[in-house]
């Protein structure tokens, strides 16, 4: 039988999930029995322009004190940038307002959809509108490769066809589209050897840092281990 995923990989808790508004640390976890630490986050809905800040810190000790920021290991999660799942609200667009989906231009037409031009209807109401929009992103040759669109009442929701194999991004969208992002995902990986030698530091944390509220919480993954390491979960079953 191969290895088992949980008898190769060592999985905490880096955040607790909430509703974090500016920065929020985790609990520091030691490295001595690993060489690598991947933090992954996961943010709920976020209002255009909002960004996330990934940063980990080291440690000499599991209660943080004396930490500092590791240093060259951030990342940024932005609003409708490269985002797992993302709506677009129709209010009132007018022939010629247009929205940019992963690099294609979609644009409102006064009474005609053509999806081999990505114009669509504005001929009815909101949700109408909306629904000629998502005939244009779902198009099997002109839409958005990778990409499904759905219609409630005047908000398109995007996801990727195939769950995890797609990002969305939304740029210069009309005053009367407003994009908004549902679900983002984001990650650091850390090797041993990039912890501060000088002064023992040997436990990372995350620190989140958002622009505004948002839902936000982090698994951490420690691999490369010595040895087979011991899970300490609630709850656990695998298919032999």
């Amino acid at each position: 039988m191969n290895k088992l995923l949980s008898e190769a990989l060592k999985i905490d808790i880096a955040l607790t999930s909430q509703s974090l508004t500016g920065a929020g640390t985790g609990q520091y976890y030691s490295m001595s029995k690993y060489r690598r630490a991947l933090f992954i986050a996961e943010i709920g809905a976020m209002v255009a322009a909002a960004t996330s800040v990934l940063q980990v810190w080291e440690s000499p000790l599991a209660s943080g004190v004396g930490a500092q920021a590791l240093t060259g290991l951030t990342a940024t999660i932005t609003a409708n940038t490269n985002v797992a799942e993302v709506t677009l609200t129709l209010v009132s667009v007018v022939a010629l307002d247009a929205v940019t989906i992963n690099g294609l231009v979609f644009t409102a037409h006064t009474d005609t959809t053509t999806p081999a031009n990505r114009e669509f209807s504005i001929a009815g109401s909101d949700t109408q509108d909306a629904a000629e929009l998502v005939i244009c992103i779902n198009d099997p040759v002109y839409g958005v490769p990778g990409v499904t669109a759905s219609n409630a009442a005047g908000v398109v929701t995007l996801v990727a066809t195939e769950p995890g194999e797609v990002t969305i991004t939304i740029t210069l969208p009309a005053a009367t589209i407003t994009p908004a992002t549902l679900r983002a995902i984001g990650y650091v990986e850390v090797e041993d050897s990039m912890l501060t030698q000088v002064g023992s530091f040997t436990h990372l944390a995350l620190t989140i840092t958002n622009s505004g509220a948002m839902q936000t919480g982090a698994v951490l993954v420690r691999g490369n281990a010595r040895y087979s390491p011991i899970q300490h979960v609630a709850a656990a079953d695998f298919a032999p």
